[in-house]
């Protein structure tokens, strides 16, 4: 399962693709308000992989679900950026984004992780707004969700009882080292093809991403900032002040990719209106999902 993007508005690909294919099985429950009802799922879907942990709640066998993803999942409170969230109305190739070109919403509180049994539970809330930016639709309030003993496969970041990923990112900030913490990895289909979203987090949550057309081949790749024409991109996100810097020049380099690794260098200047930061740095990642 995917976000699939619409065609004014591309969507920041961190729903892993395949969770489809890696069902954490039905166990426990999962609902949320809206529109004056409470949507209780009847199937639940839950994994974890390359520190992304996604959770999606579906109703019926058409296709309606409620979904989100949490990178580095842990036991505690997740907002804003850092977060995917949408519903995925019956019959529609558009959703209810947590997120628009102007603002962000939603928060996932993960109250346990019980690693054992591998379940997860918590509660999350955000605000809807249609993907389709040319159609007038309002927004929609999701609210009171909860998710509670979800079974989940995979292994928490960390090792969590597995091993440790293998994945490389470093990064320096205005010439100066920056410590990545953890390397979340995703991969989705953003309606034109799939993208591959690399994540660089520091120890409070902080990213370096960087987005990758999948089919792209060893070679170097401009950013330019216009997201609709650029097979690859890049922005820093910071927590604390809440703000995103959205790259207007740099590259991208791919040294090699085979079937399930990518390896490279990138470089670029990103703004967020009033500031400027420069990085550079290399990744080797698994996308192999």
């Amino acid at each position: 399962m995917g976000f699939i993007a619409c065609d004014t508005e591309p969507v920041d690909p961190v729903l892993l693709d395949n969770i489809g294919n890696n069902p954490g099985g039905s166990t426990g429950s999962f609902t949320v308000n809206f529109n004056g009802e409470t949507y209780t799922a009847t199937t639940t879907l839950a994994v974890i992989n390359n520190g992304m942990l996604v959770v999606s709640g579906l109703r019926g066998s058409q296709g309606e679900s409620v979904s989100f993803a949490v990178p580095n999942p842990a036991v505690g409170t997740f907002s804003g950026d850092d977060l995917i969230m949408y519903y995925q109305p019956t019959g529609s190739s558009y959703q209810y984004l947590n997120f628009n070109m102007e603002e962000t919403s939603g928060s996932v509180n993960i109250t346990n992780i019980d690693a054992l049994n591998q379940t997860v539970s918590g509660t999350f809330s955000f605000t809807g707004w249609w993907s389709n930016d040319e159609e007038d639709v309002e927004p929609i309030e999701f609210t009171a969700g909860a998710f509670t003993n979800i079974s989940y496969t995979g292994t928490l970041p960390g090792g969590g009882g597995g091993n440790p990923t293998d994945d490389v990112f470093t990064a320096a900030l205005d010439a100066m080292d920056y410590p990545i913490a953890n390397v979340a990895v995703a991969v989705a289909d953003g309606g034109l093809g799939e993208t591959i979203s690399i994540n660089g987090l520091d120890a409070v949550q902080n990213k370096v991403v960087l987005t990758i057309d999948a089919s792209l081949t060893p070679g170097t790749y401009q950013i330019t900032g216009n997201m609709l024409e650029d097979v690859v991109g890049a922005r820093y996100v910071t927590v604390s002040p809440e703000s995103v810097y959205m790259a207007t020049t740099g590259s991208i380099v791919i040294n090699s990719k085979t079937e399930d690794r990518i390896a490279g260098t990138y470089s670029f200047s990103a703004t967020n209106g009033t500031d400027v930061v420069n990085f550079t740095g290399t990744y080797d990642v698994d996308y192999s999902f």
